[in-house]
């Protein structure tokens, strides 16, 4: 009973590493550019589960997009090019 435990154990923190690479992989970021001046941070506006991920830039001091974790592509949005 004790090794399948431990057989369990590793199998589950292998399956959470694999997991976590295979999620930064795919992700992409998108952040709407806010028309501030100054330091800004990021807002997630989206489901952080989801493979897209919106964010706003908003002024001061906040979490920066390494925070979130890693994107396989990040772009960068005004606010009109959000609308069309």
């Amino acid at each position: 009973m004790k090794r399948g435990l431990s057989i369990r154990k590793r199998l589950e923190r292998l399956e959470a590493v694999r997991q976590k690479q295979a999620d930064a992989a795919g992700r992409e970021a998108f952040i709407e550019i806010g028309l501030c001046d100054g330091e800004t941070h990021l807002v997630m506006t989206s489901s952080p589960d989801a493979g897209r991920c919106w964010f706003q830039e908003r002024p001061g001091p906040g979490p920066q997009l390494s925070d979130f974790g890693k994107f396989a592509l990040v772009l960068h949005l005004t606010p009109a090019e959000m609308d069309a």
